[in-house]
């Protein structure tokens, strides 16, 4: 009778496994399915210079969960991602592997950045950084998973600057926050500022 019972909570265990567990992400199959995206955002997911299409290449994979699920979900809308890169028709599987494929790719192998600085006061971007920016974005602007917060560091500065101008005009939300105007406190030279600051922090 012992024995009967240890099968059959073996047997049960098993068939619950499937339920429990998700399977690993594709590699090749994100691979293939970056084949759309890089038709923008490039071979190695490096982006385009002078920021039209950002980098994707070695963003985490939390962020790139959070982004896809948002045009899936019709959160953000740009035929670019939903059309041409076919965004709401890929499945659960499928979007975990894309994002793990994305989030593997080494620039520094392959496609090194080398993001120019803009003009700017860097000693003045540094203290507004540190002190507005850091507590979402990290100290050297790596990103923080538990506010889903994207790396800023070896992003195109012109990106960020029309990101910036989206959550002024609230056709972005800026930390989850629709009330949030973190933005509309900056002058235009400080925004400037801490953008050119942004630009140093992938600096080797």
């Amino acid at each position: 009778m012992k024995h009967s019972l240890t099968r059959s909570l073996l047997v049960a265990l098993a068939a619950a496994t499937p339920l429990t567990l998700h399977a690993e992400p594709d590699m090749e199959r994100g691979k293939a399915l970056n084949r759309q995206c890089a038709l923008c955002h490039g071979f190695h997911g490096q982006g385009i210079i002078g920021g039209k299409y950002p980098r994707l290449a070695g963003l985490p994979e939390y962020y790139l969960l959070s982004m896809i699920e948002k045009y899936k979900a019709g959160t953000l809308d740009y035929q670019a991602m939903t059309v041409v890169g076919g965004l709401r028709n890929l499945s659960e599987e499928d979007t975990q592997s894309l994002a793990a494929f994305l989030s593997d790719l080494d620039l520094g192998s392959v496609a090194p950045l080398d993001i120019p600085t803009p003009p700017g006061d860097l000693d003045n971007g540094e203290d507004l950084y540190q002190g507005d920016c850091k507590t979402c974005h990290g100290r050297k602007g790596e990103g923080m998973k538990r506010k889903e917060s994207p790396p800023l560091a070896g992003q195109y500065t012109e990106y960020l600057a029309r990101q910036i101008e989206m959550f002024k005009k609230k056709e972005r939300i800026h930390a989850n926050d629709e009330e949030d105007e973190t933005f509309a406190e900056y002058e235009p030279q400080e925004i400037k500022d801490i953008l050119a600051y942004i630009s140093t922090l992938d600096d080797k």
